[in-house]
């Protein structure tokens, strides 16, 4: 009998300590890898579908007319003077470390509203002075709140409400130009540089792909 409990308590001990060591490994990997290292896709999805919205000047902007070219999305609302304001400077940051030639071909950073609600586009547009994003590659976007939640669910963000009564989308998408998930990006800290560096390479994948008659829509 004392033998079986022995035993019995041997197990559980081994049981426990294969779960610390577990544990452990976990720990371990989460602090080996920082938070800046992207998340890569190979999605068929497209996240820039047949919906169109409106942009800061009021113009209709339909997001499967941006599939030409790298597009960076981020989701915010003008309301937000904390996350939103730092994930559109991390934006802002990346669109300055383009090389002149990936500036040069094209590139999109897209902002979608995730209030509607109150982000008109007269709030998009001081949102966009404000924060200095100037250029046309900067396109912020707002519409009827059906449409917003279509774009929010293909982007698997949920619509939703924090504590603050603010909702925060703390993520980067970027896009390859056929409008296909390449990268997903911890919105509050990332590097601009490494950022601007997949972008290059997105832009001179397209480039090489048009040369060969194969365009964009093979990614």
């Amino acid at each position: 009998m004392k033998r079986l409990v022995s035993n019995s308590k041997r197990r559980t001990k081994s049981a426990r300590l294969n779960l610390l060591t577990l544990l452990l490994g976990i720990i371990f990997l989460t602090a080996a890898f920082p938070a800046s290292i992207a998340t890569s896709y190979a999605s068929k999805v497209n996240y820039l579908p047949d919906i169109t919205l409106t942009n800061q000047n009021s113009q209709p902007v339909s997001l499967s007319s941006l599939r030409g070219q790298p597009v960076l999305v981020g989701f915010v609302h003008t309301m937000c003077k904390g996350v939103c304001q730092m994930m559109t400077a991390n934006m802002r940051s990346v669109a300055s470390a383009l090389p002149p030639a990936a500036a040069a071909a094209g590139v999109t950073m897209l902002l979608i509203t995730t209030d509607p609600a109150e982000d008109h586009p007269p709030q998009l547009l001081q949102y966009a002075k404000n924060q200095d994003l100037a250029g046309k590659r900067w396109i912020l976007v707002t519409g009827p709140e059906d449409s917003i939640k279509r774009v929010m669910r293909l982007y698997g963000v949920k619509h939703e409400e924090t504590d603050d009564a603010m909702m925060h989308v703390m993520k980067l998408f970027l896009l390859a130009p056929g409008g296909v998930l390449a990268r997903v990006y911890p919105g509050m800290k990332i590097a601009p540089t490494e950022v601007a560096s997949e972008i290059e390479t997105l832009t001179h994948r397209s480039s090489d792909a048009a040369s060969e008659g194969l365009g964009a829509a093979h990614y």
